[in-house]
């Protein structure tokens, strides 16, 4: 793939991109995105429906998003076209896969009750692609998920695909390619879902991206662990809205603009590919109103902590005076995050109206700022603003996670299973067609109409996993730790490879804090932290079969859970919770929603090697839908032509 990738670079003949000289050491009109400038502008509230918005008298408390939302009978369209060219957003230069040429990608926005017409165009020449729209329920669309070899086939060079959906729930969102691990080197951008609001501000701020960055092409580094048996990576640099210096190459600064006197909202994105973030405005409290696309009881904190995949919406209060300026920070722990030197922090610039926009700020970090906790705040603390109390489920299942090998490399496997999709057979269309027995390594669980699902998903190695779930926010019931391996493991745990944790790889490789990172006050070098180690094995597990006659404790495994519920007539919800080392998580949510939906770890090297447990959602709703198989078409008649004549390089499990 590298040998037609150099001569596909230079058949484009792809120049240079950076992010300009900048004005003053910040990103000024010529960036590659105008997110993170004085140029980008607010969000307006209802902006297509501006004054009435479109939800009436529908608001937060109200309305249950997930049963109904408003009609505007507005589409919204927009083209993306996705492309492989050679760009500089730290003053590096690197192979990205950039959308419309931005990095990040540009916002795409709608207020709830439209729908989205987005027309993706592949320009990658030797490589399939699909958008995943991340949060998004796609609710009587789960062929609209973008996930190649499930909701569809990838879309083959040269083509082109429309995502057509209505967006479900309000709030931050973003996109990012499912293919293999192409997220990782630029492809996503942030979405923006207009709706009612429970707490009042003045200004919308926007998109703030926050991202570690790799200086080598995605391909590659997922080649490099799979042959080598190294499961971390460490990243080269830390980015906000896609703009930080290299090693203090002079690379121009992301900055934001207050006005005194007003509060602002700051829309927070975690798209990386393994850091956990932890955002804090020095002098300042921070008030969060919304973690992924689910509004909360606000609460008030000096640093927040996000996870890859997940955003939290945070309103700040212009205290200062007219002529302040001030460093917005994003500082990935090393403990929690792999990444070499001076690579951990990258701060942003906030200026206030009348401030010297030629002098950088001088503010110090918060007392909190450099935290090494690794997980998300506390369950308590997290409360949905409109209530819903869990039933109790259907089906309850332990899934253990652990790395384990599997003949020349290391995968990664949740009770016993790991997975790798079929890019040529999608696992919608098969089910559409009534077949509902897969090959085992596409690791497919059929749940049939059971009301709701509980699992237990625990944590049998040390590093962490940000677990998503496509087509549903989860409750959060209850997280914390393990005593020990034979918790989960009463008759012994497989033989497990001997891995680095994030910490352990940054010391060993040198990647510990140590040179600088951006602006003042950087971090000396924490403590890594390092929690329960494998355990060897005797035998490996055999798991149950699914009786779907009652209710059951599937699998042949312990649980670390007591049976406690954090909130448990408003249990937390979102659609990423942190799973810590050695620790467990407890998620539940209703089968309010047929079709195929991933539950997987968001970490892209994970993923690639193999974190995914596939849900069958009540086949029996969607099978024989027409538009499954008129949606599907274009992109296999598309997909199967191409790759016909072309060999797919499939390195890893495919998404």
């Amino acid at each position: 793939m590298t040998s037609i990738r150099k001569w596909t670079t230079a058949a484009l003949g792809a120049r240079p991109l950076n992010n300009g000289i900048g004005n003053h050491g910040f990103a000024g009109p010529d960036s590659m995105s105008n997110l993170g400038t004085p140029q980008a502008g607010y969000l307006r509230r209802c902006p297509h429906h501006s004054p009435n918005c479109a939800w009436g008298d529908m608001n937060v408390t109200n309305t249950n998003p997930y049963a109904s939302r408003p009609d505007t009978g507005v589409t919204r369209t927009y083209d993306l076209t996705v492309s492989r060219e050679t760009a500089a957003p730290d003053g590096v230069e690197a192979e990205l896969l950039l959308v419309n040429s931005q990095f990040p990608g540009p916002v795409v926005e709608c207020d709830w009750g439209d729908w989205f017409e987005i027309t993706v165009h592949n320009n990658i020449s030797d490589e399939g692609t699909a958008i995943h729209w991340h949060g998004n329920l796609q609710k009587e669309t789960p062929w609209m998920d973008g996930v190649p070899g499930i909701a569809q086939c990838p879309i083959a060079p040269g083509s082109s695909y429309t995502y057509l959906f209505k967006p479900d729930l309000y709030g931050t969102g973003w996109y990012h390619s499912h293919y293999e691990a192409q997220a990782v080197s630029g492809f996503s951008g942030p979405m923006i879902v207009h709706g009612p609001s429970h707490v009042d501000y003045d200004i919308d701020l926007g998109p703030v991206t926050i991202s570690d960055y790799f200086h080598t092409y995605y391909d590659t580094i997922t080649q490099g662990f799979l042959d080598n048996k190294v499961e971390v990576t460490l990243s080269d640099n830390n980015l906000i809205n896609g703009k930080n210096s290299y090693n203090n190459n002079g690379a121009p600064l992301a900055s934001f603009n207050f006005t005194s006197g007003k509060t602002h909202r700051l829309r927070l994105i975690n798209t990386s590919a393994f850091a956990v973030q932890k955002v804090s405005i020095d002098g300042y409290d921070l008030t969060v109103i919304a973690n992924d696309f689910v509004p909360i009881e606000p609460y008030t904190t000096d640093v927040v902590t996000i996870a890859a995949g997940q955003r939290s919406d945070i309103l700040v209060d212009a205290t200062g005076d007219p002529t302040d300026s001030m460093w917005l920070r994003a500082y990935k722990p090393p403990n929690c995050s792999p990444g070499k030197d001076g690579s951990y922090l990258v701060t942003a610039a906030i200026f206030y109206e009348n401030a010297d926009r030629t002098q950088a700020p001088t503010s110090q970090p918060q007392a909190n700022a450099y935290d090494n906790y690794c997980g998300n705040d506390p369950l308590w603390q997290t409360v949905p603003a409109y209530p819903l109390t869990p039933d109790e489920p259907s089906v309850t299942e332990i899934l253990p996670v652990e790395l384990r090998p599997n003949g020349s490399s290391n995968l990664w496997y949740m009770a016993n299973r790991t997975f790798r999709v079929d890019y040529n057979d999608p696992q919608l269309l098969n089910a559409n067609a009534g077949n509902f027995k897969f090959p085992h390594i596409q690791n497919v669980h059929n749940y049939g109409s059971n009301s709701s699902l509980r699992f237990i998903i625990q944590n049998t190695g040390f590093q962490p996993h940000p677990v998503h779930l496509h087509g549903h926010n989860f409750m959060v019931l209850q997280e914390g730790p393990c005593a020990d391996n034979k918790t989960v493991f009463p008759q012994g745990q497989p033989e497990s490879s001997n891995v680095y944790s994030p910490g352990e790889a940054s010391d060993h490789f040198g990647g510990r804090p140590g040179g600088g990172p951006s602006g003042p006050g950087g971090p000396s070098g924490p403590p890594h932290q390092r929690s329960i180690n494998t355990t060897t094995a005797e035998e490996d597990l055999i798991r149950r079969t699914i009786d779907w006659s009652k209710a059951e404790m599937i699998g042949d495994y312990g649980s670390c859970w007591d049976g406690t519920i954090v909130n448990p007539e408003n249990p937390q919800r979102r659609d990423v919770q942190m799973l810590l080392p050695g620790h467990y998580i407890v998620l539940q949510w209703e089968q309010d929603n047929p079709g195929i939906w991933p539950l997987h770890c968001h970490i892209a090297w994970h993923l690639s090697g193999g974190m995914g447990w596939m849900i069958l959602e009540r086949p029996d709703d969607f099978y024989n839908n027409a538009n499954i198989s008129d949606a599907m078409s274009q992109t296999c008649n598309d997909w199967h032509a191409w790759s016909s004549n072309n060999v797919i390089d499939q390195i890893d499990g495919g998404l």
